[in-house]
């Protein structure tokens, strides 16, 4: 619910005090500032690091103008009522995979930032031009792997979609050369020496090659991440120097040889432990708890059910040995980034997103920890200066939650509104 403050002489001085004299002080009326600045006053704000108990957020023109935690609701602004609800950043899922242009489902449940780990770099449209811009939209920016490096017969082969792939002989650095003039905003690599299914063993990247296609990554400006669910292939990866794992094993427990690689070479974990869980069980308790949920069951869309619904052929178990990893891994200070793998069976956009919160929760991490493993820390590890945080000046990408998920992240399932650059979304 929103509505007009009155402005004030009073007010306006309150406001102009307060740092506010941009969006604000338009010529005192209330009209040119409710077409485009609005306040969410009277709200808790976890701003990717820190909560404050009572604030507002000012925002105008797709930004964030102003963080106040102290003082009265600034006068002219429409208001939105913040009181009992929770203020967070827009959410970035580090690990999904896109197929068109149309990335409607994941805002609806604030995630606003996604990034793909592997996809035709040719279906996503204009989508560099759309992160650079202000202007509203109903989609999530997109940062894009586009086609990752794996060799002929390896993990991602045998679909029937034809790819390049590294075959003897290969110069691995026109490979990646290519895949940035394709688009690709990072690369991914396949380290995977088994067929996720059969457990029959496949041809892999050797190690010579991981390496190399990292430097050349690096050489480009352009994080490298791996694919590896067994801890042998993700200690290539991390010998390689990759910028991280974009899955986390689950083969075994972690060891202190690779809690060190990963230490040293200050790689992060993006550990989708909602796919562990998709593998798991064809029931998938965890995400039908999300899923069912009445705050959350009428905002799915068809699109979103159908991947929900659609089954694995196989079980396989891992996702108790996944979360304990999470909890060695994060306790000894490797960054932990929140990611579905959404876009394959059992995975949505959006909504799987509350589902891997949840379970980096119950692997060990603080609510406020989980929600900063989806602002926070991948805004930092891949260089997004403009969100992942509330804070003066950058993208007014919000969502406004219902309750406290800073102590309970369960409440991150009533979802009361979302912004993008500072335009609702429409749920």
């Amino acid at each position: 619910m929103s509505h007009v403050v009155p402005t004030s002489a009073v007010s306006r001085r309150t406001a102009l005090a307060a740092g506010l004299a941009v969006p604000v002080a338009l010529a005192g009326t209330e009209a040119t500032a409710a077409q485009d600045a609005f306040v969410v006053a009277n709200v808790r704000i976890f701003d990717g690091k820190r909560v404050i108990d009572r604030g507002h957020v000012v925002v105008s023109a797709g930004r964030i103008v102003s963080v106040l935690d102290r003082g009265g609701v600034p006068a002219g602004l429409r208001v939105h009522d913040g009181r009992g609800k929770t203020l967070v950043p827009g959410f970035i899922d580090g690990h999904v995979h896109h197929t068109d242009a149309n990335r409607t489902d994941a805002p609806r449940f604030g995630v606003t930032t996604e990034l793909d780990m592997v996809s035709d770099p040719t279906v996503h449209g204009r989508f560099k031009q759309q992160r650079r811009s202000y202007a509203a939209t109903a989609n999530s920016d997109l940062w894009t792997a586009g086609w990752w490096a794996t060799v002929p017969g390896g993990h991602g082969t045998g679909t029937g979609t034809v790819f390049p792939l590294v075959e003897p002989g290969t110069d691995l650095a026109e490979f990646v050369a290519a895949r940035r003039s394709e688009g690709s905003d990072h690369l991914k690599l396949a380290l995977e020496d088994r067929n996720l299914a059969t457990q029959e063993q496949i041809p892999v990247l050797t190690a010579e090659q991981t390496t190399k296609l990292v430097a050349a990554a690096r050489k480009l400006g352009m994080p490298a991440v791996a694919h590896a669910t067994a801890q042998r292939m993700a200690q290539v990866g991390l010998r390689a120097g990759v910028t991280g794992l974009v899955h986390l094993f689950a083969d075994e427990v972690v060891s202190d040889e690779t809690v060190a690689l990963a230490r040293r070479t200050g790689a992060f974990v993006n550990p989708t432990l909602t796919l562990w869980s998709a593998f798991e069980s064809a029931a998938n308790p965890a995400t039908n708890a999300v899923v069912k949920d009445q705050r959350v069951a009428p905002y799915i869309s068809a699109r979103q059910r159908a991947f929900l619904d659609a089954p694995w052929g196989f079980e396989r178990p891992g996702l108790a040995t996944a979360s304990r990893n999470v909890k060695i891994l994060h306790d000894a200070g490797v960054p932990i980034t929140a990611g579905t793998d959404s876009g394959i069976p059992g995975i949505a956009h959006g909504v799987s997103l509350l589902v891997e919160l949840e379970l980096l929760v119950r692997a060990g991490l603080t609510p406020c920890e989980a929600l900063t493993a989806a602002t926070t820390t991948p805004a930092s590890i891949y260089g997004f200066a403009d969100r992942g945080r509330i804070r003066q000046g950058l993208r007014a990408d919000l969502v406004l939650v219902d309750g406290d998920p800073t102590k309970d992240i369960t409440a991150l399932r009533g979802v009361a509104e979302v912004w993008k650059n500072g335009a609702p979304i429409t749920r």
